[in-house]
């Protein structure tokens, strides 16, 4: 059920660890893929992210 939010196409906040410190990344999901556990993100200037699903703290 929650995989299936994560496929919608709309805006989301995703707070995670990076480098030890807490960021945050507003953006929609590109590609989620299960196998590696890697998620995909492109903000709207198209700056894209990509992080493990174990670096994610919380998703609004």
């Amino acid at each position: 059920m929650y995989l299936k939010k994560l496929t919608e196409k709309r805006l989301i906040t995703i707070d995670y660890y990076s480098n030890g410190a807490l960021a945050t990344f507003r953006g929609r999901i590109s590609g989620l893929n299960l196998i590696e556990q890697i998620l995909s993100l492109r903000d709207e200037k198209q700056n894209s992210l990509t992080l493990h699903l174990s670096e994610i703290i919380s998703i609004h």
